[in-house]
């Protein structure tokens, strides 16, 4: 067929053959990047949770720990009676764990690995935010991604982004303390030094 009569076929028809390969193509790329495609869905469905948690939320907020030191909190999080602390940990694969153990496992693809409990450090970040605050409740909360699974169950303090509890919800919180919005506003002012210990009165 030469160029002539192919372009009297209309333009209909010779619009065929260009789109059934670009349709062909955007599927082989689907099959070929399945996997990655997914993990990045799951991985932005578990950001989005998170965004869901509490009133408002400060990311990355950096404290002073009180022993001349810093450190880097994941999430901040405002509730109607306290202040939520989060820990995400992207570690997947079975995790095995306890409250109270030193070190946590982790094995993925047969392997095994250790690591630090980080209820440990968490509760570390938990005291020093309440040396700033004496007075006001702050607790702390561990979040695991979603490639992540506890077959022997973990501590209560650990959840996974699909299960959040609805009462940490925004639409399900009511208006904040006083006491909560004060303190607030003094984290909206982190990083804090140490001789800004203590801050809230």
């Amino acid at each position: 067929m030469n160029l002539e009569s192919y372009l009297s076929q209309g333009w209909s028809y010779n619009l065929v053959v260009p789109t059934a390969l670009m349709l062909l193509a955007i599927v082989v790329f689907l099959v070929l990047n399945w996997h990655r495609l997914h993990d990045r869905w799951l991985e932005w469905n578990t950001h989005r949770n998170l965004d869901k948690v509490g009133i408002k939320q400060i990311k990355k907020a950096v404290c002073a720990d009180g022993l001349d030191g810093e450190f880097v909190i994941d999430r901040l999080v405002m509730l109607h009676d306290s202040i939520l602390l989060i820990a995400f940990r992207p570690y997947p694969g079975n995790i095995y764990c306890a409250e109270n153990i030193p070190q946590w496992t982790q094995v993925k693809s047969q392997k095994s690995f250790k690591f630090n409990n980080p209820l440990f450090e968490l509760d570390n970040q938990v005291t020093a935010i309440r040396n700033y605050f004496p007075g006001v409740s702050i607790r702390g909360l561990l979040i695991f991604d979603h490639n992540a699974s506890f077959p022997k169950g973990h501590p209560e303090r650990v959840i996974l982004p699909d299960h959040i509890p609805e009462s940490l919800l925004q639409i399900n919180i009511p208006e904040p303390r006083p006491e909560i919005l004060k303190c607030w506003d003094a984290l909206l002012k982190l990083p804090l030094s140490r001789d800004q210990l203590p801050l809230y009165q």
